[in-house]
This record gives structure tokens, sequence and C-alpha cells, in this order.
């Protein structure tokens, strides 16, 4: 098996670009993690579709990712196509992604070049919704949203949320308000997304 060494990871639900990860995020610091190059059909469905990887692959790397605080992480990988690096870490079925930084990656990329194409073997499950023109915060703002949404159940409060953004009366206010997101979240959702906040500081 081949290993990558000394390299910082920052696992999500999303591989977010390096200037989109957070002071407070988690950063591993990996001593080594196996590394395995893929097509790129392969790596594609791996990130961006909801998919069971093969437990004839997860036991090949069980714990062989080795952290500089001698823990180590029960299933982890590096995957390639030769164009593109992205880590995995696998939990429960559920996969969490990091970048690389870019140097890094590139170091990985160039280390694959010799590397055979390996067949990890995987179920896909279901198609993903991610919008990867969002940026990280966008996409916080964007679930805040849609959870406070949830949990509004005074027409009073509704009505004074859809006249303050948009400057108009409504008769179906939530279905409105989720086709503005949907087709005009560009325009809206930092108004939306203020006037909710101001909303909860005056409960």
């Amino acid at each position: 098996m081949n290993y990558i060494y000394d390299i910082l990871l920052n696992f999500n639900d999303i591989p977010y670009d390096i200037f989109e990860w957070n002071n407070d995020d988690k950063i591993f610091h990996i001593r080594k993690i196996p590394l395995v190059k893929l097509k790129t059909l392969d790596l594609s469905n791996l990130v961006n579709k909801k998919v069971k990887i093969d437990d004839e692959f997860l036991v090949k790397i069980f714990k062989r990712t080795e952290l500089y605080n001698k823990k180590v992480i029960d299933y982890a990988f590096l995957a390639t196509d030769g164009k593109m690096v992205i880590a995995f870490k696998v939990e429960h079925n559920k996969i969490k992604y990091s970048q690389l930084f870019l140097d890094e990656e590139t170091e990985v990329i160039d280390f694959s070049s010799n590397l055979k194409v390996s067949d990890i073997k995987y179920q896909i499950i279901c198609e993903k919704k991610i919008d990867y023109l969002q940026t990280r915060n966008q996409q916080y703002i964007k679930k805040f949203i849609y959870n406070q949404l949830k949990k509004i159940n005074d027409i009073d409060k509704l009505n004074f949320l859809y006249l303050e953004c948009f400057n108009k009366k409504s008769d179906n206010i939530l279905k409105d308000i989720y086709y503005e997101l949907d087709h005009n979240f560009e325009n809206v959702y930092i108004k939306i997304y203020k006037v909710l906040k101001m909303t909860l500081i005056k409960r």
C-alpha cells in the first residue's frame, strides 16, 4: 500500500477549499495516510454522490492513518485521479471529505503519476444535492434560514419577516420565501438572514 506523509486535513460534509477553512475547524495533522489512484468517474462518484464503500477496501485501510499525536483514524485514505486529490474519512457509512493545501496536492499528484489505477468497489445510494457555487458561509446562512423558518408558527412574525424583506404582503409567505431562496438567492439571502437574526434577538 502506498502512503503520503505529513499533511493537514480538515474533514467536513463538503470538501471545502482551503480559503474556506474556519479557525474553529478540527484540523488533523496526519503523519501518514494511504493513497489510492482511481478513475476520474469513480473519484467523482465518491465525492458527489452518497455511496457505501465496500467492506473489503475498508478492511485494507483499517487504522492505517496515523496522526502526529499518536492517535489513529479507523478508516481514512487519499484518492486521486492524477488531476485532483481528495481525502476521505468513513464513519458508520458516513463519509467526510477534505481538500489539501495546494503544494501538498501537487506533491501527491506528482507521486501518483507512476501508480496503477485501483478499483474500489462501492454502491451508489443516491444523488447528493450540493451547490458548489455557494460559499461555505452562504451554505451556512441558507441552512440557518431554513431551520428558523421551520420553527416559526406565528403568522405575525412571518408577515413581519416578509414585509421587512420584500416590502410587500403575501398570501402564502413561506412558499414565496422558499421560491426567492431557490431562484433569487444572491439578492435575498443576506436580507432574510439579518431579519431572522433580529427577530431572534428580540425574543
